[in-house]
């Protein structure tokens, strides 16, 4: 459905100039881009609103994002899943209880995390110098070193996700 209206939308623009803008292919693969990542939101939003956490899904799926931009991370080839995995995740987050001293223990696991393989999987896909690299690395710790002060247990189980699944090249996965 996303895949069909993303081809639409490109279409359409092309057909209004086709001298001044992309390709229809390149249109369509940021489009799906753009529409997966509103759809998963608005699903999170009103997921979010549903099981009574708004206010803690919502600004830890900020969080998540900012993180994300930041330490970058692979990514699953079927976009379909990965908003399905992404709503899941964000949603389910509020919901996985973590004591206090474990969040911190989860903190420092992430910081490490962050140290070691953050940004991964950003060459050939951000248009970022590599000379920057080591910023973002310092910019991912940064966020997750910020959960020291606030201490949520939202934020640790969010940055886990990010650290272990996503900034970590799994078996079989997608290559750089």
């Amino acid at each position: 459905m996303i895949e069909k209206l993303a081809l639409s939308i490109a279409t359409s623009i092309k057909n209004v100039d086709s001298e001044q803008t992309p390709s229809i292919e390149v249109m369509k693969f940021s489009l799906i881009t753009i529409l997966h990542t509103l759809f998963a939101v608005v699903l999170v939003a009103v997921i979010s609103l549903f099981l009574g956490k708004p206010g803690v899904t919502l600004y830890g799926m900020g969080y998540f994002m900012v993180l994300r931009f930041f330490s970058g991370g692979y990514h699953i080839e079927k976009s379909g899943l990965c908003t399905a995995l992404s709503v899941l995740l964000m949603c389910a987050a509020p919901f996985i209880p973590l004591d206090e001293k474990y969040v911190y223990i989860v903190n420092i696991a992430n910081l490490l995390m962050m140290l070691f393989f953050a940004p991964a999987n950003i060459k050939g896909f951000a248009r970022i110098p590599e000379k920057y690299f080591p910023i973002l690395k310092l910019v991912s710790m940064a966020i997750v070193s910020a959960n020291f002060l606030f201490n949520n247990a939202t934020l640790a189980i969010l940055t886990i996700f990010q650290s272990a699944l996503l900034l970590i090249k799994q078996k079989g996965g997608e290559s750089e």
